[in-house]
């Protein structure tokens, strides 16, 4: 019974005292300096971004947030980029111009995975392939990388410290040399495989 009443004093002190929290906020914001906001309209490249988790009756086996960086997301990236570090409209050009470049070489993603969750190692749960139609590709490269702030931006929320950021590597091309996303293409997925599970995570590709 004590221990009920004690609960519930603390739990109405905890509700008096939050509707103040607001009020501190903003004292916080008028007596220091927050410098000057500046909008960036990353909701194209967020478009591109596809998440799914996946348990094994109550334990999570799965929680993967990938972001393809198709040629939308490439230019979004250049322009954050050319603000950040004052590129001139040229230095942006040429910039753009390697980052679409490398994109008619390789397909590729960020994927974010928990520490727990191991991913590109023989000994992982999961594995990773690309599904274009009815085909499936290996990557040619898959390591875990630093990940630039300008992608972090893009990812908001869904990055955080406990996760590891992995750079996926895909041939643009098939064995015959032709371009695997063609006219034809509708979609594509990025498919995580376990021996008895599969995530697909997918990406219209005529929009």
């Amino acid at each position: 019974m004590k221990r009920n009443i004690l609960f519930l004093s603390t739990f109405s002190l905890f509700l008096s005292i939050l509707p103040g929290c607001g009020r501190i906020i903003d004292w916080g914001k008028d007596n220091f300096y927050q410098g000057a906001e500046v909008g960036q309209d990353l909701s194209i490249a967020r478009n591109y971004i596809q998440s799914r988790r996946v348990y094994d009756q109550f334990t999570l086996v799965g929680a993967f947030d990938a972001l393809w960086l198709s040629d939308d997301v490439r230019k979004v990236h250049t322009n954050i980029y050319a603000r950040k570090y004052g590129k001139n409209e040229e230095q942006k050009r040429v910039f753009l111009r390697r980052q679409l470049e490398e994109n008619s070489h390789f397909i590729t993603f960020y994927v974010l995975s928990p520490k727990n969750i191991l991913l590109g190692d023989k000994d992982s749960y999961w594995s990773m392939l690309l599904k274009v139609d009815d085909k499936l590709f290996t990557p040619v490269e898959q390591k875990v990388v630093d990940i630039s702030p300008e992608y972090r931006d893009i990812f908001g929320k869904k990055y955080n410290k406990f996760k590891d950021v992995y750079l996926v590597y895909f041939n643009a091309k098939d064995v015959e040399d032709k371009f695997i996303i063609n006219e034809n293409t509708a979609a594509i997925s990025l498919l995580f495989r376990s021996h008895d599970k599969d995530i697909e995570l997918s990406w219209d590709v005529k929009k």
